[in-house]
């Protein structure tokens, strides 16, 4: 079962904090806010927001977000994530 999926990447496109980022923490990934209360030390930032959106450009389809999640979590993986 993966760890980061599709799901977690709209989740982090349709937050209105242009600072949100996906993070994982204790082996469950999460958007969270950036700033302070989204500061956790023992998370592992994965991407966010902005850099998602640089990624896919504004024209993306489920196929895009489906293999980008799938890009994400297989880096995780390979760090021991």
């Amino acid at each position: 079962m993966p760890t980061i999926t599709a799901e977690h990447l709209h989740t982090l496109l349709a937050s209105t904090d242009r600072g949100a980022a996906l993070v994982v923490v204790g082996g469950r990934a999460a958007v969270v806010p950036a700033g302070p209360g989204g500061d956790d030390e023992d998370a592992m930032v994965i991407t966010t927001r902005d850099a998602v959106i640089a990624e896919l450009d504004t024209g993306a389809n489920e196929e895009q977000i489906e293999a980008l999640a799938q890009r994400l979590d297989t880096a995780l993986d390979s760090l021991g994530g």
